[in-house]
Order: C-alpha cells, then sequence, then structure tokens
C-alpha cells in the first residue's frame, strides 16, 4: 500500500525511533498551514513498511506530544492495517495558536524539509497568530438556548435565526460545528459569576456586601453591573463660591471604559471572570490575563487595539456595548493618569478614585466614633442585642442584670444615636445594631 509523497503537510518515518523527528515535523507543518500529517511505519516513498503497536504505544506518543509540544495541542492518533495486514501509526493535527515549538524550538516546513525558523519569521508568525482561543475551544455545555441575546440583537433591528449560519458569523461556533466559549458567555445559563464586592475601609479585610451579576448572557451582566455604579454615582454640589459646582463621584466615562475593556480582555479560558471591588476611597476594576504577548505598555497606554478575544469583541461591537477605536484606555489616562493601572500577578487593575467620600461612610464613621463613646451599660446592652437580635427587652435585662425599665432608656438612646434599630412588631420582630 502506498501513501502518497511527502510534502508541506504530510511527514512519513519508518519507525517510532523517529518519534521526536515526525512530532519535529508535524510543528513545523503546524507553524506553515496550521494543520499536518505525520505517519509511521510507512518509508519515504509512501510505501507502508509496517511497525509493532503494543496496548501502550498510542498512550505514549499522546504523552510524548504532551511534555514537548507548546502551546498544547490535542492531536488525533489512530493506527491502521494496510491490504497486507502491516500496521501503522497515523497523527494529526490542527491549530492556529502559532508558533507551535518542539522542545523549545521552532520549525517551519518548507516543501518537505523542517527548516528551524529565524526570529524574522517567529515575528511574523506571532503577528499573525489566531490567539482567539475562546473562539476554537468547545463549550462544557452544548445544550445552550440564547433568548437574551438575541433580544438584545432584535432590539437593534438584526434578526437572529437559530442556525448554524447564524452562529458561526456571530462566532458562537468552533471548526467542529459546536458552541464555543464564546456562545457559553452569550448563553441564558451558564457558570460565569461576576462579583461585585463592597468593603469597610480602604481594604479587603471587612466585607459589607457582596452581590452576583453573572450566570446569564454576559451582555446582561455587563449591563447590570454599569447600571448599579450607574445608580450609585451620586453627585456633590458646591455652592459656597460665587458659582454653583457640581462634582460626581467619580467619571463614569472612564468606570465604563475600565469595565467593558476588562470583560473584552478577560481570559475567559481560565474560568475567572473579571470582577468589580469598591472600598471607602476608590473603585479597582480587574481582568485577568494580562497585556496581549505584542503589545507594550507603552502602546497599551496609547490606544493601540490588541483584541485578546477577537470573536468576543465582534458581538460586542455588534450588540453596541463597544468599538475598536481604541480610545477606551486614552479617556482612562486623560482623566486620572497612568497610575491608576497596574499589571501585577497577570492582572490588570484599574483603580478609580472617589472624589469624595460616600453618605453611607460617614454615616458608618459617625456611628463608630459614638460608640467609642458608650456607657459601659450601654456596651452590655448593645453587645447582648448584637448576639441576640430575637430577643426582649425582659430577656435583655435579665441576662445584663439590669433592671427592664433601665434597658428601655438605654435602647432608646442607641436608636436615638442610630447604631441599634427595631425591625418589624413587638412580637415577631428583631433588633439590628449597625
Amino acid at each position: 500500500m502506498n501513501l502518497g509523497i511527502e510534502d508541506e503537510f504530510t511527514e512519513f518515518k519508518e519507525s517510532l525511533a523517529q518519534l521526536d523527528k515526525g512530532l519535529k515535523s508535524l510543528t513545523a507543518m503546524l507553524n506553515k498551514h496550521g494543520e499536518g500529517n505525520v505517519f509511521f511505519g510507512v518509508l519515504d516513498n509512501g510505501d507502508v513498511s509496517g511497525i509493532t503497536i503494543g496496548k501502550n504505544t498510542l498512550m505514549d506518543i499522546r504523552n510524548r506530544i504532551r511534555d514537548k509540544i507548546e502551546p498544547r495541542i490535542y492531536a488525533e492518533i489512530k493506527d491502521y492495517t494496510d491490504e497486507k495486514g502491516k500496521k501503522y501509526i497515523k497523527v494529526s493535527a490542527k491549530g492556529t495558536d502559532i508558533p507551535y515549538s518542539y522542545d523549545g524550538r521552532y520549525y517551519v516546513r518548507n516543501v518537505s524539509a523542517d527548516e528551524q525558523a529565524s526570529s524574522v519569521i517567529l515575528r511574523k508568525m506571532l503577528a499573525s497568530s489566531d490567539a482567539d482561543i475562546i473562539r476554537q475551544r468547545a463549550a462544557p455545555d452544548q445544550q445552550l438556548t440564547f433568548r437574551s441575546f438575541f433580544a438584545i440583537l432584535s432590539g437593534l433591528g438584526i434578526h437572529p435565526k437559530a442556525s448554524n449560519e447564524f452562529y458561526s458569523n456571530y462566532g458562537l461556533l468552533n471548526r467542529e460545528d459546536e458552541y464555543n466559549i464564546n456562545a457559553y458567555l452569550m448563553s441564558d445559563d451558564n457558570d460565569v459569576s461576576i462579583k461585585v464586592v463592597i468593603f469597610e475601609g480602604d481594604n479587603k479585610s471587612v466585607m459589607s456586601k457582596r452581590t452576583e451579576y453573572g450566570k446569564k448572557c454576559l451582555l446582561l451582566s455587563v449591563s447590570e453591573v454599569m447600571e448599579y455604579f450607574n445608580s450609585i454615582n451620586s453627585t456633590r454640589v458646591d455652592v459656597s463660591g460665587s458659582q454653583r459646582k457640581e462634582q460626581t463621584l467619580f467619571d463614569f466615562p472612564s468606570f465604563r471604559e475600565a469595565w467593558i475593556n476588562a470583560c473584552l480582555h478577560n481570559d475567559w479560558n481560565e474560568g475567572i471572570a473579571p470582577s468589580v471591588y469598591m472600598f471607602d476611597n476608590r473603585i479597582e476594576i480587574v481582568s485577568y490575563g494580562g497585556l496581549p504577548y505584542s503589545l507594550s505598555r507603552e502602546g497599551f497606554f496609547g490606544g493601540t487595539s490588541v483584541p485578546v478575544n477577537k470573536s468576543l469583541l465582534m458581538i460586542f461591537m455588534a450588540s453596541k456595548y463597544a468599538e475598536q477605536s481604541g480610545h477606551g484606555v486614552p479617556t482612562i489616562v486623560e482623566k486620572y493618569g497612568r497610575d491608576v493601572f497596574s499589571f501585577d500577578d497577570g492582572m490588570i487593575k484599574v483603580s478609580i478614585p472617589l472624589a469624595f467620600e460616600r453618605e453611607e461612610v460617614s454615616e458608618r464613621k459617625n456611628i463608630v466614633s459614638m460608640q467609642k463613646g458608650l456607657t459601659k451599660k450601654q456596651e452590655l446592652v448593645l453587645d447582648y442585642l448584637r448576639n441576640n437580635p430575637m430577643s426582649t427587652l425582659q430577656q435583655a435585662a435579665s441576662s445584663c442584670e439590669l433592671s427592664l425599665g433601665g434597658v428601655k432608656k438605654i435602647c432608646l438612646k442607641l436608636q436615638e444615636m442610630g447604631v441599634l434599630e427595631r425591625e418589624g412588631s413587638k412580637r415577631d420582630g428583631h433588633w439590628i445594631v449597625k
């Protein structure tokens, strides 16, 4: 049996003793054409010579690919038998995440030879690489629905159809026509959890509130986060001078750009969603994955657009959530400067300072200040009700060894001070200690 000739897509090796050379050829073909096939047990002229295949042979080849080829590829490894009973193995792979290396070295296929890639060729491969991995990676769930996504597009005058053609045009399918990570992010029900966490103070030691906006179409989650921060972006009016001056808590356009960028450039392959943290003095927007390989910090600050997730950007643009103008980072830099950006541990963090102290923060600080001036009896009653919010005043009096009348006066004073609240009726209510 003859399998043809060697070319830029095909390589023949007589035995598995040439496994390393064969897999090197596979990376060279991937770097040249994005696909390749290597046959073991086949002579250079294409004739099947045959090899011995043991029970662990195919797994040994798979392990060799895993250990030696970077980035990771998922090759198809099959054994065949020709009409004369001779066995041979075919290893085939496809990939666009170039450049691929074998044992740390890079090669390019040239006719039927593997040439080591020069630095110039490597730069060209990096520039042309399709790093849009989330488009090729299959979604963990293939039973997806897109009601919310379709509704958003319909509102923009786009008429979506539940067809492979539509899904492919919007980047929701991989090469095998499976739903990909884009589709998973746009689906009505997923496990992507987007968190907004509010802390007391300027660090993460005391959490005040935590809200999840995920587990639905990503576009809806993105909008809900923006709507929440728009709603708390209070305005302070200064009338002390000759002219009325208004100042918002933070610059919302900068927040919007930072949040959209965090969602667009996040490394969704790791399954970690971007987050927003709010402190007394700032808002932090955090995304994971860092800068694209080919983008310098100067290019980043200058507005150079190198989308990490190209197909996700296309979806955001079609939905009017983003545009590829590169003005997002310059907008933030113009308002707050470069120092609000930090690049640590594979993360990009934008820290937007707050222009003034929020009302709830001032109230909390006032309460803390008042609590420092409580009498010992007031502290005793307050601590008891904090740990026993369903207790009656009689129970509080007995436990604190105070008179019922004294406890009533103390609770009334604590309520006037704003450190104690009663919610509900006398029978079924409970105490809230701020």
